[in-house]
């Protein structure tokens, strides 16, 4: 009798904490948390939006599911993407990973809740879409009303695998799983609770970045029916190049031993038969090969390429921006984002603006910095500021309200924030201030979702005048949030004033000499010539140029760049050591030819 009751409440507990719902490619049971106010919470995890990418499918675009029979378990995370190497946090991997995580209440499915589909950052290479705490969600998004979502994408090579235009292996996949994810909760989410004409897309870092290329594309979803809103923190802004992803490809699959051509053969190579030859190794051969060449080669796959499906492949940023259609944004950065100042891939740091020569921007932008460290800031830094900067006032010009702000409580870096709005990153010594800050920061993305405006007294951006909120708490001091004006005005005018004007005459210096008008990064040319300049160059007094000239080679570590000042070749001593040596060099073999008769000379004795 007492077995009897003891299984009878086990079922009725575990009938208590499950909750199943209907969807159009079948049932799913998902995990319940009873509430004292009747507003019980759900969380569906390991929600499928694609056919697992496996077998034929790896290096594929995503393709849509088919229904299933029977109730599928969504109670527990599935296995995150294969994400890379030794920064990840992840344990549990696996290439069947394309799945979304569903955050919602009683309350949502009963009325239709605004939505919140959230990207994670990690340079489109770490992290996942199951290392949040749902503790976290629930009590500052679901509480709040609001539906959180986080769909998985592929990283690293499974998710960026490209050798140029071809049939076979588009640019991009994680984005096209982004874009799948999306249609998946635009057909899918009133199911779970959620207004499918309320959705905001989000995302922090390199997922922010992603959120921006989603939002400003003409091409993605230009009448708003997939998403209305955006949220980008602390976004990266910087573009890869496709030269570099397709070096990369080829470096990893002829490490795989599927591609044993020449460097001149790579541009024939029958891409194919090259993926059917990657689609029959071992997946966590993949990533280990990928691990390899991040940590002995330097070589990552970490980049989203200006190209399919968001716009024309390696098209201008500044037709992205012009060409939006209007969306209701919130832009936010903290005050330092990055103080590392060893960036060792400058040509990527400045791609955030259309610079035709940006080894050139970049090292001279270097060289700037290594003398002025205490009043400039870094290329990744200048990155997020200048590409905030102007997608706020671009899509504020397209007729959006768009609102800006940045963080700058105690020590706020690139994740610093993090801990206000998902819960990672959560500072060591917490102060009362960053208590109250706490408080009513994720409120304030919370409210944007749900009206289209953070808070009653934050004006929307005039990019006249380019006003912002200062997030910074101050209880001594009696002090809050502010109001600010001129948003990283020096850095913006800085980047989209004088480095273009300086870009603009290396291209004039670089057609003057004959030189190929193709930009200078390309490292699949191995040898190239690149004047640019280093000391002294004033852009508004347009002092003249210092030419110096640069060999580059690529290795199998990175772009290695060795300078040599012509000036050197008018210079007496450099023909007289050359002389010597040339006589040395004589003396020497003329000794050797001596020994070999019989004889020793003075010189070798």
């Amino acid at each position: 009798m007492l077995v009897s009751i003891l299984l009878l409440c086990s079922l009725l507990y575990e009938f208590q904490t499950l909750k199943i719902i209907n969807t159009s490619y079948g049932k799913l049971r998902g995990m319940a948390e009873w509430s004292d106010d009747a507003n019980h919470k759900f969380t569906f995890k390991s929600v499928p939006f694609a056919k697992p990418p496996i077998g034929n499918l790896r290096f594929a675009p995503p393709q849509k599911l088919d229904h299933w029979d029977g109730i599928l378990d969504a109670s527990v995370y599935s296995a995150a993407c294969m994400s890379n190497s030794t920064l990840t946090t992840q344990s549990y991997v696996n290439e069947d990973c394309l799945y979304i995580n569903i955050f919602t209440s009683e309350k949502c499915l009963k009325s239709k809740c605004s939505v919140i589909v959230y990207f994670h950052g990690g340079a489109y290479n770490t992290e996942s879409a199951t290392m949040f705490s749902d503790r976290f969600i629930l009590d500052r998004y679901v509480h709040e009303d609001v539906i959180f979502v986080i769909p998985a994408v592929r990283l690293g090579v499974f998710g960026q695998l490209y050798f140029g235009p071809n049939a076979y292996l588009t640019e991009n996949l994680f984005m096209f799983d982004a874009i799948l994810a999306l249609d998946f909760v635009h057909n899918e989410i009133s199911n779970f609770g959620g207004d499918p004409e309320k959705v905001t897309i989000m995302g922090h870092s390199s997922g922010g970045t992603l959120v921006e290329a989603l939002g400003f594309s003409s091409m993605v979803d230009p009448e708003l029916k997939l998403f209305q809103q955006m949220i980008m923190l602390s976004s990266t802004g910087m573009f890869g190049f496709d030269d570099l992803v397709i070096d990369n490809s080829f470096t990893i699959v002829e490490k795989l031993g599927c591609f044993n051509g020449t460097k001149e053969e790579r541009n024939t190579v029958n891409v194919a038969e090259t993926l059917d030859c990657m689609r029959h190794i071992d997946g966590y051969e993949i990533l280990r090969v990928q691990q390899k060449m991040e940590l002995m080669d330097q070589l990552s796959f970490k980049y989203l390429l200006r190209g399919a499906p968001f716009m024309l492949l390696n098209g201008n940023i500044a037709d992205l921006k012009k060409n939006t259609s209007p969306r209701n944004a919130i832009f936010g950065t903290t005050e330092h984002e990055f103080f590392d100042v060893t960036e060792k891939y400058l040509y990527i740091t400045v791609t955030f603006l259309d610079y035709e020569n940006p080894v050139a921007v970049a090292r001279n932008y270097d060289g700037r910095l290594m003398k002025n460290m205490e009043t400039m800031i870094t290329g990744d830094s200048a990155a997020i500021f200048v590409s905030t900067a102007t997608c706020a006032a671009a899509m504020a010009n397209a007729g959006a309200d768009v609102f800006l702000f940045e963080t700058r409580q105690s020590y706020s870096v690139h994740v610093s924030d993090m801990q206000y709005f998902i819960g990672n990153h959560c500072a060591h010594n917490r102060t009362i201030d960053i208590d109250i800050l706490d408080s009513f920061y994720s409120k304030l993305l919370t409210n944007f979702t749900k009206h289209g405006k953070p808070s009653p007294g934050w004006d929307p951006v005039d990019p006249g005048r380019m006003n912002y909120l200062e997030l910074k708490v101050d209880s001594k001091a009696r002090s809050g949030p502010v109001m600010l004006e001129g948003y990283h005005a020096k850095d913006v005018s800085f980047w989209v004033g004088e480095m273009t004007e300086f870009d603009q005459n290396v291209s004039k210096m670089r057609h003057s000499e004959g030189l190929p008008p193709e930009r200078q990064d390309t490292k699949s040319q191995r040898q190239y010539w690149n004047f640019i300049v280093y000391q002294n160059f004033d852009a508004k007094n347009q002092q003249k140029l210092v030419d110096s000239t640069h060999f580059i080679i690529n290795t199998t570590d990175q772009a290695i760049i060795f300078r040599t000042d012509i000036s050197i070749l008018y210079q007496w001593w450099f023909y007289l050591i050359i002389a010597v040596c040339a006589m040395t060099i004589g003396l020497v073999i003329l000794s050797f030819k001596k020994s070999r008769n019989g004889e020793i000379t003075p010189l070798l004795s």
